[in-house]
This record gives structure tokens, C-alpha cells and sequence, in this order.
């Protein structure tokens, strides 16, 4: 199973779609029964995500799940990054977790201490604090530098159907030549591509004709958004399956878990070409990487 779950609606009301708020503790309960018993064995979380860790601490027995957690951004003064560590530890009460990556990619490009910085993330897992370290970036140029730069075992991207970036020959080939696995993340662009088009904020009016696009081929292929959405990482055939480790989803409720893993299942035997899911690829920032976006208020 490579489905990993997202826990920032845990923590936090997120999502340019999400009417229903941050999700109860009840129903993360719930969401984190129902996922143990489909076979989802990872958890994605992070300081930045409000309260999820102390959430997840509540909730989650030792072992259960394995655990990738997140350093918050580093001003130039830090030169520390373990007090940050241990406080997650004692927030999700874990004596260790299976990955822990720097949230800002900046960290290990501009930071005056980076080179400090990473040695530390070097300790913790030399003490098998973490199994794995890493980084989440945005860009395949930040990825192509720190991997130049520093022995990585792990990046989380963003892939989507608009956004392949990461998943070009060259980027692949470098993350299979560095041994880097991926852990993708927004694949449903904080459901964006589930929203009607009358229903559609003003602010992607530039974009409706690729979200067109989008639901046009879905209806051509016979499936859903949502299996179409998963279809560009979750197949075999693939050549980026043996690099992508993990699928982070994000979740508000278990009847939205059931339907992911349901869909997931049904794109890894979708009948869709490689030309035909490249036709949906958009380089424009403004439509792929959130923080482009207008927040809740302004949109």
C-alpha cells in the first residue's frame, strides 16, 4: 500500500475545498482505525500543522504507524534544529519516528548554518532517533541542488495531474542514481480538481479550461476525478513506481478514506496513456503551488 495519510486537516482547517473545518478528534479516531485496517502504515505530519502531533500522540500507540514528521522553518540565527525534534517526539508520544524531514528546503540551500544543520539530522538517525532524513521542497531545482550537496533519503514533492515536474526522466533518474525516495503530496491540489466548475473561485478563472480538461478526460476514460487524479503515480507500469515510496492523501472522514483507497485501487489498472495524462501538464505556478492561491478570505 502506497497510500500514506496526511494529518494537516488533523491540525488544521485546510483546504481550498474543505467546508467541514479541522477534523474532530472522534473522527481522527476513526480515520486512524479504518486506516490500519486497509493496510495504510504511514503517517505524514508536522510542527506547522497546528495541534496534529499532540492529536496523533493522543491517539496513536507506539508502532502502529510509522511516523514522518517535520522541523519548521529556521531563522539564520538557529543553529540548532534537535530542541524542535524533541519536542514532536514528546508531542506524538514516540520514542522515534520512521522519517524526518526539514520543512524549508531553504534550510539547506541559504541557511549560514547548513551544513550544521543537516550533521544534526545526520546524529539523530546515527542514534536511530529516525530512520530516514530529508526535506520537502517545491521545485525540481531545489532538489537537484541539495542532492548535489547532502546524502538524502527522503524528499516529499508535490505531483498532481497539472504538476509532472517531478516526475520528468531527469529528475527520476537522479533521485534512482542518489537512492532518494519520494513522498508525493497534493495530489488532489487541496481539492481543487473536485470542485464544479459554477462553484469555482474567481481566482482560478485563468485555469478553467485545463480543469475542463481534466473532467473531460475522466468522463472519456470512464472513471472518476479521483482515480484519474491518482492514476499519474499509482500504476506498476510506471517508470517513477520504484522511486515513489509513498502517496500522501489528506482526509477529513472515514467515508472519504473508503473512497481514496477505492479509487486507488482502481488506477492502478486504469486504461490511460502515458500522452494522454502528459496532455494535463501546467508549468504555471499560479495554478500549481498553493501558495500562489488567495486564502479562505480573499478568494
Amino acid at each position: 500500500m502506497k497510500l500514506a495519510l496526511g494529518t494537516v486537516q488533523f491540525g488544521l482547517n485546510y483546504g481550498v475545498s474543505n467546508k467541514q473545518g479541522q477534523v474532530s478528534k472522534s473522527q481522527v479516531k476513526d480515520i486512524l482505525e479504518q486506516a490500519l485496517s486497509l493496510g495504510i502504515d504511514t503517517l505524514d505530519c508536522a510542527s506547522a500543522y497546528g495541534d496534529s502531533e499532540q492529536v496523533l500522540g493522543a491517539l496513536v500507540s507506539q508502532g502502529d504507524f510509522n511516523i514522518v514528521t517535520k522541523i519548521p522553518a529556521l531563522a539564520d540565527e538557529y543553529t540548532s534544529l534537535v530542541h524542535y525534534f524533541k519536542s514532536s517526539l514528546e508531542k506524538l508520544q514516540q520514542e522515534s519516528v520512521y522519517a524526518l524531514l526539514l520543512h524549508h528546503s531553504e534550510n539547506l540551500i541559504t541557511h549560514p548554518y547548513k551544513k550544521q544543520l543537516f550533521q544534526q539530522l545526520q546524529s539523530l538517525k546515527h542514534r536511530k532517533l529516525t530512520q530516514n532524513i530529508g526535506v520537502s521542497l517545491y521545485s525540481p531545482e531545489q532538489l537537484k541542488t541539495i542532492a548535489l550537496h547532502y546524502p538524502i533519503d527522503i524528499v516529499q514533492v508535490p505531483v498532481n495531474i497539472f504538476d509532472q515536474r517531478f516526475l520528468a526522466k531527469d529528475i527520476i533518474g537522479l533521485c534512482r542514481k542518489k537512492q532518494i525516495k519520494l513522498h508525493v503530496r497534493s495530489l488532489f491540489i487541496q481539492g481543487l480538481i473536485f470542485i464544479d466548475m459554477p462553484n469555482l473561485p474567481q481566482y482560478f478563472t485563468p485555469f478553467k479550461d485545463k480543469l475542463l480538461a481534466f473532467s473531460q478526460l475522466a468522463n472519456y476514460l470512464g472513471c472518476s476525478k479521483l482515480t484519474l487524479a491518482l492514476a499519474i503515480v499509482a500504476q506498476d507500469s510506471l517508470d517513477t513506481y520504484d522511486v515513489i515510496e509513498k502517496l500522501v492523501i489528506g482526509v477529513c472522514n472515514v467515508v472519504q478514506l473508503n473512497q481514496i483507497v477505492q479509487a486507488y485501487q482502481q488506477a492502478r489498472t486504469l486504461t490511460v496513456t502515458i500522452e494522454e495524462l502528459a496532455t494535463l501538464k501546467d508549468n504555471r505556478l499560479e495554478l500549481i503551488n498553493p501558495s500562489y492561491w488567495p486564502n479562505k478570505e480573499q478568494k
